[in-house]
């Protein structure tokens, strides 16, 4: 004759515990927040590259801009300059790059231009400053 097992004595079907869920949804819950931090450091150091490229082109379009100006124009006079107020990428304004370029004589027909861009985002002041001399009229 056959036996048959009580399932009540049957051992090892018991599933997990309740203890055994809980570590399992920490440990899912630790690595979802390690990931979500992960993403939003890329986000912010993604936004941080692009307004620096963006403040190096402005530079380099200002420099280039001055430095196609004639010698003797205005535009190359000496001194020091100030955007009134804050432009944008393209250089309009209303954006968040303070523009400032100086004009230095290193001859009778030569300048230094030096063109500075800074900026505040996520708190902390940056600026990026490119330099040229020119003869003006492009050269």
């Amino acid at each position: 004759m056959a036996r048959i097992k009580n399932p009540a004595n049957v051992t090892g079907d018991s599933g997990f515990s309740l203890i055994e869920l809980l570590i399992a949804m920490c440990v899912l819950a630790i690595g979802m927040l390690a990931a979500a931090s992960m993403q939003y450091s890329a986000v912010r150091n993604n936004t941080t590259g692009n307004t620096a490229t963006q403040a190096n082109m402005l530079a380099k379009a200002t420099l280039e801009m001055l430095k196609s100006q004639d010698i003797e124009s205005s535009a190359l006079a000496v001194g020091d300059y100030v955007d009134p107020s804050p432009v944008d990428a393209s250089g309009n304004p209303g954006g968040i790059y303070n523009r400032t370029w100086r004009i230095d004589p290193l001859g009778a027909s030569t300048r230094r231009i030096s063109v500075t861009v800074a900026w505040t985002k996520f708190g902390s002041t940056r600026q990026v400053t490119m330099r040229s001399n020119t003869m003006g009229s492009g050269v």
